[in-house]
């Protein structure tokens, strides 16, 4: 019975290293396991139970607006450590890490495109920069994306996909919820 002896014993790695990783993803929701294609396809929509997946700013602007057109703004505006906080890790080192992982510059991404044709001002909230939380930054960046808004007589879109005020800024991160 050699015949049922198996001669290579690593199968599945040598499977594994001819499939690139990230082409799949699983539905936390019905356990389906979906090309990563077809999920964008679907905007972000599981086809077999429709579980909404969680969807980011730079996704958004894909979807959203026309090929091309957007313009993100305020790219230079970003959170800084005012109380030289440290919990876990210092503020500082979080923020680097966090920009670098999640290739945004803050919580809110703003700017402006065409939607079918029409100027949107825009402004995203990014739930995977420190949960999406308020800093600073987030309160003068969307006031900036009203105030061009207003300024050009076009409408302003705002995605909320928050975690509250941001505990490192402490009172800094509240006084955003004034503008």
């Amino acid at each position: 019975m050699s015949w049922f002896n198996r001669t290579d014993k690593n199968i599945d790695s040598k499977i594994n290293k001819d499939m690139p990783s990230g082409l799949w993803t699983k539905c936390t929701a019905c356990s389906e396991v979906i090309y990563k294609t077809q999920l964008e396809e679907n905007l972000f929509t599981c086809p077999t139970c429709n579980f909404h997946f969680r969807v980011g700013s730079l996704e958004y602007i894909e979807i959203l607006f026309d090929e091309n057109t957007f313009t993100e703004t305020n790219q230079n505006v970003h959170s800084v450590d005012s109380l030289n906080f440290v919990d876990t890790k210092a503020y500082t080192d979080r923020l680097i890490e966090v920009r670098s992982k999640v290739k945004v510059n803050d919580a809110l991404t703003t700017g402006y495109g065409k939607m079918n044709g029409s100027l949107v001002s825009f402004a995203c909230m990014n739930f995977n920069f420190i949960g999406g939380s308020m800093g600073s930054v987030v309160g003068e960046k969307f006031v900036r994306a009203a105030h061009y808004a207003l300024d050009q007589k076009i409408p302003f879109l705002m995605i909320s996909a928050s975690g509250g005020a941001r505990m490192q800024e402490a009172a800094l991160s509240l006084m955003q919820m004034a503008k």
